[in-house]
């Protein structure tokens, strides 16, 4: 690690390749049995905050490569939705982009408030890229058992595309139990109101957990690994079905769209076709 990605982490903020992650430790009450938030090692602890006041200003600093200002990696940043347009505001003045997620329930009269800060980056020729979180339907009761329901989420990002807000969906992670009809009714419900899909595998600090399939056929592919995009010294299972990734592709791309490895790379698509 550089000294000057060093510094950042050490604030809390993760440089990687042109984006930089933002940490926060605040709990968040959702409770979705596949969050490593809690499992996080991460110095400095107990920031408490979505973004201290030290970390909005060396983020003022970040290396004119960083593109990506990317909120709330660890929490829901729209709990607090009076704190989040704060600074959202504050960060609107950083002439980057900015990518934000949730699984709430919006209301229209806040996303109407988030399309405004989207139209003051707009100016710089920036946006505020807009992620709904949807790994699964009636399988929600059982990842996802104090999250919002999926239709409501469906709803959400609805109305975030009706504000000209530029939304993607990100089906993450990719839950080895999911079904193959699961998934083609969530790129059927969504596809006609986002710019594109991202997805990722699922992660998980103990494989004896319950949460995993048997694995006597073979099906799962289990790698320890230490994510590039988490804190470092952080080392946990990374689980993917084999074929699973290539199967979404597939629905995504029958479906007019494309699937992408995360956030940025479809932030950096979409960005790269606006020059044409």
């Amino acid at each position: 690690m550089s000294n000057e990605a060093k510094k950042f982490e050490e604030h809390g903020l993760k440089i990687d390749k042109d984006r930089i992650l933002t940490y926060s430790q605040l709990s968040c009450p959702l409770g979705c049995r596949y969050c490593f938030v809690d499992e996080l090692n991460f110095s400095p602890k107990d920031v408490g905050e979505y973004l201290t006041t030290s970390q909005i200003d060396i983020l003022r600093d970040i290396p004119e490569e960083v593109k990506i200002i990317m909120i709330g990696c660890d929490t829901e940043f729209f709990l607090n939705k009076a704190d989040s347009l704060r600074i959202l505001n504050e960060l609107a003045k950083l002439g980057r982009d900015i990518s934000v997620i949730t699984k709430l329930a919006l209301d229209a009269k806040f996303i109407g408030e988030l399309a405004v800060i989207n139209e003051k980056l707009s100016q710089s020729g920036n946006s505020l890229f807009f992620s709904v979180t949807i790994p699964c339907l009636e399988s929600a009761t059982i990842w996802e058992p104090n999250a919002p329901k999926p239709e409501a989420r469906v709803t959400t990002l609805i109305e975030a595309n009706e504000a000209r807000l530029p939304t993607l969906v990100a089906i993450r992670p990719l839950l080895p139990t999911v079904s193959e009809d699961e998934l083609r009714r969530i790129v059927t419900k969504t596809r006609d109101y986002c710019m594109g899909f991202y997805s990722g595998p699922l992660y998980l600090k103990d494989i004896n957990s319950g949460l995993l399939p048997d694995n006597t056929t073979g099906e799962l592919q289990i790698e320890r690994v230490e994510p590039h995009w988490m804190p470092s010294g952080n080392i946990f299972y990374k689980i993917e079905r084999r074929g699973q990734m290539d199967l979404l592709r597939n629905l995504v791309i029958s479906n007019g769209r494309l699937l992408f490895e995360g956030a940025a790379e479809a932030i950096n698509h979409i960005k790269e076709n606006e020059k044409h």
